[in-house]
């Protein structure tokens, strides 16, 4: 599938990576190539009126070039990538104009805005040559009971496309961070918002496993989740059927059978890590998929950027 990217901030790494190598579909294709990628709020220099961050002409050209090298070089232009924290269309159609010139290789962008106030949203960019079957914005009129407000201001983004004889079904990932979560008047609502989204999450791809069985299902991006759980909530534990109620405050359900796969376990654990703050190695980004998909993938990785 793909390989994870990293970022770099003041003060701190991220690496957003990972990008998936499956095996070859067929024995005239080459092998199809994943990658997961936050972006770091990546936004253009168009003032929208939507009080977004507007940042200066030439840095977002230079970070458009970088992500177009970084895809090409580095990740040899992966089939399909998925992108966390991009701002609209137009940020993707420069990267993938910026990818046709210098490697004249084409890719279509696909983005439904989601309710975000700083205005990121999820994203791929498809490789022509891979068929888009569906687009879906699941969950955006679900609303968190504690606050009235939309469960997921980032609406996880589905796509099912197909590469050769294979079809596969993604779900672009960006979930409630941990920010505030130790805070005495935030914390509450933080820790059961990210409890809510992940229940949710897990239900949904119950459902896929039980309603399409046989097709192959991935659950990637920036779940903003630790393996060991946080104190608070097994984010990642409930995602993959495996929930931590004895580590975590918040207890929940199983509501995955069969389990999901983890397919980031498969990384050493020196190298799986996908954030570092404040010198601590973090995983905040995982691969899960389904068994149908799993038995399909030849390699895994966390790349540094």
């Amino acid at each position: 599938m793909g390989f994870p990217g990293t970022r770099l901030q003041p003060g701190r790494l991220s690496c957003l990576l990972l990008v998936l190598l499956l095996v070859a579909p067929a024995a005239s294709g080459e092998p199809l190539v994943v990658l997961s990628q936050n972006m770091d709020q990546l936004f253009d220099n168009v003032d929208d009126g939507n009080n977004e961050r507007i940042i200066p002409r030439h840095r977002f050209q230079q970070r458009v070039k970088l992500a177009a090298l970084k895809f090409g070089e580095r990740f040899g232009l992966p089939h399909i990538i998925a992108l966390q924290e991009v701002e609209n269309l137009n940020v993707l159609q420069q990267i993938a104009a910026e990818i046709r010139e210098r490697y004249q290789a084409r890719y279509r962008p696909v983005l439904i805005p989601g309710q975000d106030t700083s205005g990121i949203n999820l994203a791929f960019l498809v490789r022509y040559g891979v068929e888009i079957r569906e687009v879906d914005q699941l969950f955006s009129n679900e609303v968190f009971k504690m606050t009235g407000k939309p469960l997921f201001t980032r609406p996880p983004l589905y796509l099912e496309a197909c590469y050769i004889e294979k079809c596969l079904s993604l779900l672009n990932v960006h979930l409630r961070s941990m920010r505030g979560i130790g805070s005495v008047n935030d914390g509450e609502r933080v820790a059961r918002k990210r409890l809510r989204q992940a229940e949710r999450v897990a239900a949904w791809s119950n459902r896929f496993q039980q309603s399409r069985k046989g097709q192959s299902l991935l659950l990637l991006g920036d779940f903003n989740a630790l393996t060991p759980s946080d104190r608070h909530v097994d984010v990642a534990g409930i995602i993959a059927g495996r929930p931590d109620n004895t580590a975590a405050r918040l207890s929940a359900p199983d509501l995955v059978e069969p389990d999901l796969v983890d397919l980031t376990r498969s990384i050493p654990a020196k190298k799986r890590y996908s954030f570092i703050y404040r010198r601590q190695k973090q995983q905040l980004d995982y691969m899960f998929s389904n068994r149908d998909f799993a038995a399909d993938v030849e390699a895994i990785a966390f790349s540094r950027i």
